[in-house]
């Protein structure tokens, strides 16, 4: 009765704790989103509707532990407990080796996968049959193993790299030999290619656009053909625009216009907010930028081992093609040759080192922060179906920058640059004039 009493009152003070912070305190971090990065080392919302059902969860499954010497329900249940817990641990051992330094390192290492073995430990004591103790054990270790294998040893096959556009260059610097499309004369206008995506996504924009400027579409690292001379590059948000600086000096651009979409959007806002005098005009396409969590899907490459397990088999032309479908209200435009196209890149070593450490280094505290000091005259589009980056966001972006213009596309997806482009050109050709 001593364990199941433990077990049941473990159950009962994280109930409680989850019904403290359902009334909006944090304690012990400073704020939400100090709190969510330390208990479960991505940013989620610690709101009541999210945090109440989780401690009623507690107090269910205090609940099963303690009638667990009487119903065979309740024995299931703590079966079910004893693996998740398993699980848990196993993932906060492979944690500890894989990454450090965070709040969530020192806690999961020092509290977090101690508990899960002590409750772990005490849950399957409470278990009468013993190959049920073994099976809530290893299964759980076994799945986590496998998972780390994925992660920190199989690497997916990289695909033959296609044949170059007409329109492709390449210019070498110190980082990297940068991949870019170049069309047409007149004043520079430098379009970053979206997040997961080659700079090939522009190709309408690049057609339309160099009938008055010179239109540069570019691969920073990670995207693309572009390939990075070190390996050891940082994929964050300083890492990222000291790219594109680099790209600009190569190219001798001492002032442009500078267009990006998703999370190339929000580098060529950084670059424009650290740089002014060489940005004279943003355009932002459904733009990352905010201090927001992601959908779960990408929150999820957050955590160490998943996020390399989940990038590396992603690396899959049957998932790319499910994940860019996502990304269309018109799905007769997304053709075999615009699926290989982001299926391809996206095989190379560095670009899928790229998605996990991406989504874990950028910092959109900081853009967001600087955005009432933006002063660039800035076109901000938003697909009314924007699966990615909520719609919503477009007006806090018309409410944060001084000279904004915002409009929202009725039937668009987030793959604006294809899905809409006879909608997106002339709006940009508009705001270029």
């Amino acid at each position: 009765m001593g364990s199941r009493r433990i077990v049941a009152g473990a159950h009962v003070l994280l109930a409680a704790l989850h019904i403290y912070w359902a009334t909006g305190a944090t304690w012990p971090a400073p704020d939400e989103r100090s709190l969510s990065r330390a208990v479960l080392g991505v940013q989620v919302s610690f709101a009541p509707q999210m945090v109440l059902p989780l401690a009623v969860l507690h107090l269910l499954l205090a609940f099963a532990v303690l009638r667990s010497d009487r119903s065979a329900a309740a024995r299931v249940v703590v079966a079910g407990l004893a693996a998740g817990l398993a699980a848990r641990a196993a993932l906060g051992l492979v944690w500890i080796f894989t990454s450090a330094g965070t709040a969530f390192f020192w806690l999961n290492l020092l509290l977090y996968t101690p508990a899960c073995i002590a409750l772990c430990a005490a849950d399957v004591r409470l278990l009468r049959m013993r190959w049920l103790k073994a099976a809530v054990v290893a299964g759980p270790v076994a799945v986590v193993t496998v998972v780390a294998l994925v992660a920190y040893v199989y690497e997916p096959g990289q695909q033959l790299h296609p044949t170059a556009s007409a329109d492709s260059r390449y210019v070498d610097t110190a980082l990297a030999r940068f991949h870019y499309l170049q069309r047409g004369t007149g004043s520079p206008v430098v379009l970053l290619a979206p997040g997961a995506s080659p700079a090939s996504a522009w190709d309408a924009e690049l057609a339309a656009l160099a009938h008055d400027h010179t239109v540069y579409a570019v691969d920073l690292p990670g995207q693309g053909e572009t390939r990075l001379h070190n390996e050891q590059f940082a994929f964050d948000l300083d890492g990222m625009t000291d790219a594109l600086g680099q790209f600009l000096d190569a190219l001798q651009l001492q002032q442009v216009v500078l267009g990006g979409n998703s999370w190339s959007g929000g580098w060529g806002l950084a670059y424009a907010q650290q740089h002014p005098d060489r940005v004279s005009k943003l355009v932002l396409l459904a733009p990352s930028g905010l201090d927001e969590p992601d959908v779960w899907s990408w929150e999820m490459l957050k955590q160490p081992l998943v996020g390399e397990a989940l990038a590396k088999l992603a690396a899959n032309r049957s998932m790319v093609e499910s994940a860019v479908r996502g990304l269309f209200v018109h799905q007769n435009l997304v053709t075999s040759q615009l699926v290989d196209s982001m299926w391809v890149p996206g095989t190379y070593r560095d670009n899928v080192r790229s998605m996990y450490a991406l989504e874990r280094g950028l910092d959109w505290s900081v853009t967001e922060k600087a955005l009432p000091f933006t002063r660039q005259p800035t076109l901000v589009l938003w697909g009314d179906h924007d699966t990615v980056l909520p719609v919503a966001q477009a007006a806090r972006f018309g409410e944060l920058l001084p000279n904004a213009t915002v409009r929202v596309l009725p039937g668009c997806g987030h793959a604006l640059t294809v899905d809409c482009a006879d909608d997106v050109t002339p709006l940009i050709a508009a705001f270029l004039r």
